[in-house]
């Protein structure tokens, strides 16, 4: 990185948008310590009540400036415009919920004898270090954001530094509505997010990104005892049987590798299908797939967009070519001769279909964040499940199939943090996640979001009777 601050690129042409300078250790010193002035002043003094309304102001901010951030998500993230107009709509959303939840009961009163009040209560944690990925940068910040503010926190965010637009857009705008201090950013790569876990003011890490990654928080963190919320990687099964509806299926399956280009944790990249329909389905999402259009973000017809970078892409390629030395077949759109779609400069990859993916190779075991498919084939439940259960990761899982005992018995067998019967990608902000394994642990979103974001207390308090 030069003097002058790193480099950010359009991933749509690969040029340079813009260059912003990390965060060193006095600045992420500065923002730690303004958040922790804030908690121990003004925010600890903010009721419920208040909080609620600031978080009810920052949501109609999101609504206002939509079209901004979305711009800024398109420009930094390669967004599709419809996609990046949905994700703020998507954080709104989650503001207006934990605007509400900041009013919501905690704790509860337990019986106790004469001259004694007994309660157990939730407080909390301080300053919150809040560090988002680049495949959802203003959606997955603002979950942390709202949830933190709402339980009484301050928050020092970090974007990721490849898309740190929308995020420092939304900051800038909140400074407004919110007291001095509550809400800050550190902007930079791996060194300044180090530099923000180790800082003995904070108080508890959010991180979403690559379990390499939390790992390293995790341990980090562990010196200090300091809490951690970690929503990490994912290589997703959907299980399809012959049963199942099938054109729904192949739609679902779709969707669920080729969404947002396949950068999503919860990418459905590995299908699992009755060999008694495995041609005749993956001929389906073949069909589905080529029909989907490779393009610039810009263009109200894009369906992918391109991915966050070449690296990126590049690791696509190469591993769709060592699955295709393992002897998998490879389907690419008709037309095309290759995983890299040219276009502009920019960073694109078509949607591809690994079938026979080898079960050793990174096809099959990794999590690409791309739009690259691994199908195998199985012929009986137990195999189907083996193969669902074939990974490290736990984050999420997709069954398809209409014999009600097989809803049932893989609904409770499927280990994974978010399982889908019949469908598939569906959240709510009402309702909490997490992962299972090597997909991290602490619940993002619904009522179950106040556990990482307090600590719980048992309070006694002891009175004389009759006074």
């Amino acid at each position: 990185m030069s003097a002058a601050g790193r480099p950010i690129l359009d991933p749509a042409t690969g040029r340079d948008v813009t260059r912003l300078p990390d965060t060193g250790a006095p600045g992420v010193a500065d923002a730690v310590a303004r958040a922790d002035a804030a908690f121990r002043g003004v925010w600890s003094d903010t009721s419920p009540a208040g909080r609620s309304g600031l978080l009810r102001e920052l949501g109609n901010l999101l609504r206002e400036d939509r079209d901004e951030l979305a711009a800024l998500e398109r420009q930094g993230a390669g967004k599709p415009t419809a996609r990046a107009l949905g994700e703020v709509d998507f954080a709104a959303r989650v503001v207006d919920w934990f605007a509400a939840a900041a009013r919501y009961p905690v704790g509860e009163t337990h019986p106790s004898g004469p001259g004694m009040r007994t309660y157990t209560d939730r407080v909390p944690v301080g300053v919150c270090a809040a560090i988002a990925p680049n495949n959802y940068p203003l959606l997955l910040a603002v979950w942390k954001i709202a949830a933190a503010l709402a339980y009484g926190n301050t928050v020092v965010v970090k974007p990721a530094p490849e898309t740190p637009f929308s995020t420092r857009r939304f900051v800038d705008r909140a400074a407004a509505v919110l007291p001095e201090g509550v809400l800050t950013a550190v902007y930079g790569g791996a060194e300044t997010g180090r530099v923000l876990c180790d800082h003995p003011a904070v108080g508890m890490v959010s991180f979403t990104g690559s379990t390499a990654a939390g790992r390293e928080v995790a341990r980090r963190c562990a010196d200090g005892l300091r809490p951690v919320s970690l929503e990490l990687g994912g290589k997703s099964p959907v299980v399809v049987f012959r049963d199942a509806d099938l054109d729904a299926a192949a739609r679902a399956v779709v969707t669920g590798f080729t969404g947002n280009t396949g950068q999503m944790c919860v990418a459905g990249t590995r299908l699992i299908v009755d060999r008694a329909v495995h041609t005749e389905f993956v001929g389906r999402v073949a069909e589905l797939a080529a029909a989907l259009r490779v393009g610039p973000p810009q263009d109200p017809g894009t369906d992918l967009g391109p991915l966050i970078s070449r690296a990126a892409a590049d690791r696509a390629a190469d591993v769709v070519e060592e699955a295709v030395a393992g002897g998998a077949k490879v389907i690419l759109p008709p037309g095309s001769s290759a995983v890299l779609h040219d276009l502009d400069g920019g960073f694109y990859v078509n949607p591809v279909i690994v079938d026979g993916a080898p079960a050793d190779g990174r096809a099959w075991r990794e999590e690409l964040f791309a739009p690259v498919l691994s199908v195998v084939p199985f012929d009986t439940d137990a195999e189907a499940l083996a193969l669902a259960h074939d990974t490290a990761y736990g984050l999420s899982a997709s069954v398809w199939t209409s014999d009600a005992d097989r809803v049932e018995r893989f609904g409770r067998a499927l280990r994974a943090g978010m399982v889908w019967v019949n469908t598939w990608g569906d959240t709510e902000e009402s309702v909490s996640v997490s992962g299972i394994g090597q997909s991290g642990y602490g619940r993002e979103l619904g009522i179950h979001a106040v556990e990482g974001y307090t600590r719980p207390r048992a309070v006694w308090v002891a009175h004389r009777p009759g006074r």
